[in-house]
């Protein structure tokens, strides 16, 4: 039986929270029988699955201006800004390479959230190693207009935010007990809804799959409709909330590192003080 469960929010860049958050986690042996993650959240899974802590913010910080790992000009030709096929190629000495043996010999569940273009909603990945592992990551991470959709055993997908941007309900529908999420914004924040401009685009761009252009138009009442039902489960007690207690004046393609580093440490550090906390509410 499932008794415990870990929901990672996306969020490219402003996942260094998250980052900083998991980081503590493993410095004190906490880990979770269930681990769903979404976009930057599932990266940042990755390497909690892989129990290397420190890799998320050192890759980032060290080599946000590498071009051959986060580049904009890689826009322009409809690959991902975030070069996942070099973030788990081999590289030595010179970088941290992914501990794969690790990750798939791991007694946690790893589920990858991904948005099927066809379908216009949810596809979980679970525990997928290899070039799957890579597939799935760059689906559950592919933005829509700036990275083609990326193919995978369940067909062409793209960003898993766009219709399960909290994946917590994947938790509930398991049956899980206790069901920690790591937000990368602040309780209060709420998105605005689609503008008529980036509706078309969308009905333009995406014509051949209208339900997954209904789903995009329609993300920003999906996703208030989970923050809103996160708070009612946080004050009931169903769930435990970890999520910045300030606005994250951090951008999803952040370029400077100073703050990146700070958000990270910003993550451990309040983290560190609700671990009390949540370890009693595990144990409830």
């Amino acid at each position: 039986m499932t008794r415990t469960a870990l929901i990672l929010e996306g969020g490219a860049l402003r996942g260094q929270y998250t980052a900083g958050v998991l980081d503590t986690f493993m410095a004190h042996q906490q880990f979770f029988d269930l681990v769903v993650g979404v976009s930057a959240g599932a990266l940042c899974g990755t390497n909690y699955i892989s129990q290397q802590p420190g890799r998320t913010d050192r890759i980032n910080v060290m080599y946000r201006h590498d071009k051959n790992y986060i580049s904009l000009r890689r826009a322009l030709r409809r690959q991902d800004i975030i070069n996942l096929d070099y973030l788990f190629a081999p590289h030595g000495d010179t970088w941290e390479d992914f501990d794969e043996a690790t990750y798939a010999a791991s007694p946690m569940r790893f589920v990858i959230t991904a948005t099927s273009l066809s379908l216009g909603r949810a596809i979980y990945f679970t525990h997928p190693t290899g070039a799957a592992l890579v597939g799935a990551l760059k689906a559950s991470s592919a933005m829509p207009f700036i990275s083609a959709p990326a193919q995978t055993t369940r067909g062409l997908c793209l960003d898993g935010g766009i219709v399960d941007s909290i994946p917590f309900h994947y938790a509930l529908g398991a049956g899980v007990d206790r069901i920690v999420v790591i937000r990368t914004r602040e309780r209060t924040y709420r998105k605005h809804q689609t503008g008529a401009v980036l509706a078309r685009a969308y009905a333009r761009a995406f014509a051949p799959y209208p339900d997954f252009v209904q789903a995009a138009i329609a993300r920003p009442t999906m996703y208030n409709r989970q923050a809103d039902e996160l708070v009612d489960l946080e004050n009931a007690g169903r769930l435990f909330v970890i999520a910045p207690q300030q606005p994250v004046n951090v951008s999803r393609l952040e370029g400077d590192t100073t703050k990146l580093q700070a958000l990270y440490e910003t993550g451990r550090r309040e983290a560190t003080a609700l671990l009390p906390a949540m370890q009693a509410y595990l144990q409830g």
